[in-house]
């Protein structure tokens, strides 16, 4: 039975069916933000809202497009192709290796029905298998569609104009949890509908760990991460600079104060990677504003670090002990030994399939590239990431318009950081919609700039089919 935020998704859908594909577009990035929410039930399975509205935002592409032009994304020469690929094999392998594998080697399993902490197994079938495939499935679905749209002319700006509403929505859900806690109240979980283990409210330091519509902060800090790095490039590159600088500077002030050992390793390593960017390819205005993002970081950086030291050396003692416990020790707590062991039996897995993989979801890791190993194993990672390659690095033509270069490149680095933040973290081959609708992004542009399809055309070719 569907919940009442499920017939909320459902009353959407029906009604970017009938609109234009901006709309889809829209809902499909602001219900990314819900990954707590409860839709749909289907016994012990549970259907958040963006995978409820894929059904939605799959049927506007195929009344856009029809289905071979859903298909032309996923050919031979698009990037999409590995990431089919990769699907093909993903889900074959969930199905197939932990049967023809079946106690070859021992794994800490992704299964809803355990409790508690994770435990060596011997390999087998567990219903992380069947979950995991569904979302592969479904991410090849939101990129293809997404591509599809990209088509059209004012695609890129309608996605621009999603993200920056699932920003806007993530940055008020971020405020209201830190104020509400703050004062005693807990106004977001009522959002929070899922049976997964929730986390929010707690405290370290004396401060209130930030999880926004999320579990825990680590999760919030994964999500907000990609959609900071997005803001930023975009106001660098002269977009929107008002909106794209106000997001940037929200996002990451939320991530300096969530208290999360992830935001702080994974912005530190984003920034690492906006030292190499060179955003004067796309519009030689942007290193004037790149360089004047590093002044003013170091400037600031500089003189709150000697105003603290100087001035407030019971502060200074106080956030020295903060950043030990977040980041330094974080290693050495019971939960990075835990997660330390999972990445290891993780590559004992691989080395014990003889790189076959044991199965995608078949296990858990603590970091991405783990996970692919183990899980997909030598053919997985070879057709994933050469989807990451193709996404990340292909060359754009210069004759596109300027937008649609800003947001391709924004969006490549959006995947970078999210890249980023998996491979500190994530446990299982899932990075969420989002990450795909920015892969969409990166990847549509080509080396040569072919004739768009005509605005009107979108109308056109939904009377001709519908």
């Amino acid at each position: 039975m569907p919940s009442i935020y499920g017939v909320l998704v459902i009353i959407i859908g029906l009604l970017v069916l009938y609109g234009s594909f901006r709309g889809a577009v829209y809902a499909m990035a602001a219900f990314a933000l819900f990954a707590m929410t409860l839709a749909l039930s289907l016994g012990s399975i549970g259907i958040m809202p963006a995978q409820l509205f894929l059904v939605f935002f799959a049927l506007r592409a195929f009344n856009l497009v029809g289905a071979k032009g859903i298909g032309d994304a996923l050919s031979m020469e698009k990037t999409g192709f590995w990431l089919l690929c990769t699907c093909v094999w993903g889900v074959t392998g969930a199905i197939v290796l932990p049967r023809l594998l079946e106690g070859s080697t021992f794994v800490f399993p992704v299964d809803r029905s355990l409790t508690g902490n994770a435990v060596l197994q011997p390999l087998g079938p567990v219903s992380g298998n069947l979950s995991q495939a569904i979302y592969l499935i479904g991410d090849l679905v939101v990129y293809a569609c997404m591509y599809a749209f990209l088509k059209y002319r004012g695609a890129y700006r309608a996605l621009a104009n999603g993200i920056f509403l699932l920003t806007i929505l993530d940055v008020s859900a971020g405020v209201i949890d830190f104020v509400t806690h703050a004062v005693g109240l807990d106004v977001i979980s009522v959002i929070k509908t899922a049976q997964y283990a929730d986390l929010s409210g707690e405290e370290l330091g004396g401060l209130v760990r930030i999880t926004g519509t999320f579990a825990e902060t680590s999760s919030f800090s994964s999500f907000t991460l990609p959609l900071f790095a997005f803001c930023l490039n975009l106001w660098m590159l002269g977009y929107r600079s008002k909106l794209s600088g106000a997001l940037a500077i929200a996002t990451g002030t939320l991530l300096l104060m969530s208290t999360s050992g992830t935001a702080y390793v994974g912005l530190a390593g984003y920034m690492c990677v906006q030292v190499f960017s060179r955003p004067g390819r796309v519009t030689p205005d942007a290193v004037e504003r790149q360089q004047r993002m590093w002044i003013i970081a170091a400037c600031a950086g500089v003189l709150g670090t000697l105003y603290v030291i100087l001035f407030m050396p019971g502060v200074a003692k106080a956030l020295a002990d903060f950043v030990d416990a977040t980041v330094m020790n974080k290693a050495g707590s019971d939960s990075g030994v835990e997660r330390m062991s999972w990445n290891t039996q993780g590559v004992i897995n691989f080395i014990e399939t003889y790189g076959v993989g044991v199965g995608l979801g078949s296990i858990r890791a603590s970091s991405f590239p783990v996970v692919v190993l183990a899980n997909l194993g030598a053919v997985g990672v070879f057709c994933y990431g050469m989807f990451l390659g193709k996404a990340l690095l292909s060359p754009v033509s210069a004759h596109y318009p300027l937008t649609e270069r800003a947001v391709c490149h924004a969006a490549r680095h959006a995947m970078l950081a999210t890249l980023i933040v998996a491979s500190l973290a994530a446990g299982v081959f899932e990075l969420g919609s989002t990450f795909y609708l920015f892969a969409a992004a990166a990847s549509a542009l080509s080396q040569r700039a072919p004739k768009r399809v005509p605005r009107r055309q979108e109308w056109g070719t939904r009377r001709i089919q519908g």
